[in-house]
């Protein structure tokens, strides 16, 4: 089975059309979830529910959010994503680079890890 394609499938339809049932539908029941602090602060989720509340969250802290993916890297049942994503937080522009590397088992993604690169006014201590 090619690992990509599922991962690419979720992601066309997540970025064309905010459809976050795609995306769940390749998780595996008891996912493990781990997205950065300033993206997601205070939030760990484990298992589909959990990851679906986190999406939740996520949307409605964004608007205008758009999602643009540059490669699909695969290597054994890893899928790395590179892009880049942007929207509006409290009315100011933010966007930044990612690295999403999914981990599948027998077709689910079973692991999901974001590596970002925020904006530097994100980052300004």
């Amino acid at each position: 089975m090619d690992n990509v394609e599922p991962i690419r499938t979720a992601y066309e339809a997540f970025a064309h059309g905010g459809d976050i049932d795609a995306v769940m539908a390749i998780l595996a029941e008891n996912v493990e979830w781990h997205a950065p602090q300033p993206l997601a602060p205070g939030i760990d989720p484990r298992g589909k529910e959990q990851v679906g509340k986190f999406f939740e969250r996520i949307a409605a802290k964004w608007e205008d959010w758009a999602l643009e993916v540059d490669d699909y890297v695969a290597s054994g049942n890893r899928v790395c994503v590179i892009g880049s994503a942007s929207g509006r937080i409290h009315g100011k522009h933010r966007s930044y680079g990612f690295v999403h590397v999914w981990t599948l088992q027998d077709g689910k993604c079973s692991r999901f890890d974001e590596y970002v690169d925020p904006d530097p006014e994100q980052i300004a201590i």
